[in-house]
């Protein structure tokens, strides 16, 4: 999949013994409504397990002057502590957001399921926010480069519904008619 530009991401969850995080590269909007996205996580990470059970999570959108933190949470630096020294803030789901980050969606759990070497995480969107306009790293061909801005934007589109992640209840767990 090297031959796949893809973009870059930073998962991050807590855990009973500290804050966690890994790059992920792997992530997909799965539905406008309910608000659902998807991340993928190796059967191999030692997080794999923790992700599994977490009931909630952030997807950290990385900036391109960035490329330092997605190393960090590779595992490509040694850091006894991921987060140490790393600017960041907790989330309404308790998950690190750091600063810095294009764009961050926090979610709640929604379903797990297995597919071949990975699981298939999909969270419900319950907080969403995109604080600065830098660039966007691009993995490709097992390197960081990132995107030149279109020279003519898109038209807003009138097939997506315009619905604030501001008005989800976050309180508890979904109910049927938000399912």
């Amino acid at each position: 999949m090297r031959g796949y530009p893809q973009g870059v991401t930073v998962v991050t969850t807590q855990a009973e013994d500290g804050l966690k995080g890994i790059t992920v590269s792997s992530f997909a909007s799965v539905s406008l409504s309910p608000p659902l996205v998807l991340v993928f996580v190796a059967k191999g990470t030692k997080l794999h397990g923790l992700y599994r059970k977490a009931k909630g999570f952030a997807v950290n959108f990385l900036a391109d002057d960035q490329e330092s933190v997605s190393d960090r949470f590779a595992g490509r630096t040694e850091a006894p502590d991921m987060f140490e020294d790393l600017k960041f803030r907790l989330g309404v789901t308790g998950s690190p957001i750091t600063d810095g980050a294009r764009a961050v969606i926090e979610c709640r759990t929604w379903k797990v399921y297995e597919g071949g070497d990975r699981s298939l995480i999909i969270g419900e969107v319950v907080a969403a926010e995109a604080p600065t306009d830098k660039r966007p790293p691009v993995y490709y061909d097992r390197q960081y480069t990132t995107t030149e801005p279109p020279e003519h934007p898109a038209p807003a589109s009138d097939i997506v519904q315009q619905k604030s992640v501001r008005d989800l209840d976050v309180s508890g767990p979904p109910s049927p008619n938000q399912l």
